[in-house]
């Protein structure tokens, strides 16, 4: 079965999602992102993931368009309940980036 589509239709276990966080693969990591959003799966290890994956900001970290990996996983915590002002690499970032996530929470189909 194709991956994306195990994620899609739910087939992958909260053990499994957790591992596809540590791939590097970029449209992977957007499909179980938005998965574990839409689910708002909510454990310790999958949030532990998601602040790790939110400092990757870098130009090798490209997502979508302007967005980089950081910022999906930002937004991720955001749909999961985490305050803005409780995450650091959210408050390190310019008043436009953070903007910008907030922009991409809004727009994603979670």
């Amino acid at each position: 079965m194709n991956l994306i589509k195990k994620i899609e239709e739910g087939k992958c276990s909260i053990e499994e999602l957790q591992l596809l966080l540590n791939e590097e693969n970029p449209i992977v990591l957007y499909h179980v992102m938005t998965y574990i959003g839409k689910e708002k799966l909510d454990t310790k290890g999958i949030k532990e993931k998601l602040e790790e994956l939110s400092s990757k900001r870098g130009s090798s970290d490209k997502l979508l368009g302007y967005y980089k990996v950081g910022d999906l996983a930002i937004a991720t915590l955001i749909k999961l309940g985490k305050a803005p002002s409780k995450l650091s690499s959210y408050q390190s970032l310019s008043e436009f980036d953070q903007k910008m996530i907030i922009n991409l929470l809004e727009e994603l189909e979670w």
